[in-house]
């Protein structure tokens, strides 16, 4: 930096060290997204006044707020809707290919000239292979993913955020040879109905690399109930409660059959799978959780074939 006085002589010469800190982050925000497409999202910015840093008796009333983001690419941008009003951040982002990970700031001002942001919040966005599964509740519908090799062979295992209800395989540590192609099998068997999204990711375990990513969005339905029971059990016990229902095999031949609940916290089978003979009585035995709140849950009872597809489903209701 150079001071010179009229005649453009230098008076005075500083070496300015510019040592650059990390942003200090009031909020972080995560979004899992298919690749290839764009983000769009709306975040409400809270009110000015509860912002750390925020001018206080501001003269004539509320101040407007700017937002700026760190990546030129980024469209982010935000409207006065006037005083009083709430006041939204708007977001478009382009996702890149799978596993990719975009990562930028956008920082909030209470002044004009955008001297110093009163917040800063951090985002990362994932972008996953889309995949779409409609299924049922309590059955286990299969599919395959192809996984692609890379130059070298690889020891990878698959990660997912609903062990209970996604099944891989191989479902521990494997080897991925370079520049092959092998099938990694998923088996998904959702405990409720309704739409959800479930991540699968894919990591080589000596480098900790993220090789694929999947966002398996799911629409599950209700199976149909063919019985309903209702029954009553002690709230507040330390002890749980035996019950008994019965099954009966429609065919005329033996078949094997397995059982599974939506609510395994609650419902424990005396045995999960049995043999009946053809157009015989099977009685299934049922040991219910002592719960300690009074209320009523409804448990589902899924009664599934020998490829695990359902045959018939019960509704107990149980009265707490």
């Amino acid at each position: 930096v150079s001071f010179q006085v009229s005649g453009g002589k230098p008076i005075a010469l500083l070496r300015v060290k510019v040592e650059p800190q990390p942003h200090v982050v009031d909020q972080t925000f995560r979004f899992y997204h298919p690749e290839l497409t764009f983000l769009k999202k709306t975040i409400r910015l809270p009110p000015w006044h509860t912002l750390p840093g925020a001018p206080v008796g501001m003269p004539g009333g509320e101040p407007e707020l700017f937002v700026r983001c760190s990546d030129p690419n980024i469209i982010c941008e935000t409207k006065n809707m006037g005083p009083g009003e709430p006041q939204d951040i708007f977001l478009k982002v382009a996702g890149g290919p799978s596993p990719q990970m975009k990562k930028f700031f956008v920082a909030i001002y209470t002044d004009t000239w955008l001297a110093a942001p009163v917040q800063i919040w951090q985002f990362y966005l994932h972008s996953l292979q889309r995949l779409d599964i409609s299924c049922t509740a309590g059955q286990l519908p299969c599919l395959s993913l192809l996984l692609r090799g890379t130059l070298a062979p690889r020891r990878v295992q698959a990660f997912t955020s609903h062990p209970h209800e996604l099944q891989v395989d191989p479902a521990g540590t494997f080897l991925l040879p370079a520049n092959g192609i092998q099938e990694l099998n998923v088996g998904v068997r959702p405990r409720r109905a309704g739409s959800r999204f479930i991540y699968l990711n894919l990591v080589d375990v000596e480098s900790h690399q993220l090789l694929s990513s999947w966002l398996l969005c799911l629409a599950c339905r209700q199976p149909l109930i063919s019985k309903a029971f209702e029954i009553s059990l002690p709230a507040g016990g330390g002890r749980g409660c035996n019950k008994r229902i019965t099954y009966t095999n429609p065919y005329p031949s033996p078949r094997l059959y397995f059982l599974c609940t939506n609510r395994p916290d609650l419902l424990q089978f005396k045995e999960d799978s049995f043999e009946v003979a053809g157009g015989e009585v099977y009685t299934i035995g049922l040991r219910f959780a002592p719960s300690q709140e009074v209320g009523e849950e409804e448990i589902l009872i899924h009664i599934n074939d020998h490829e695990d597809k359902n045959e018939e489903t019960f509704c107990v209701k149980v009265l707490y």
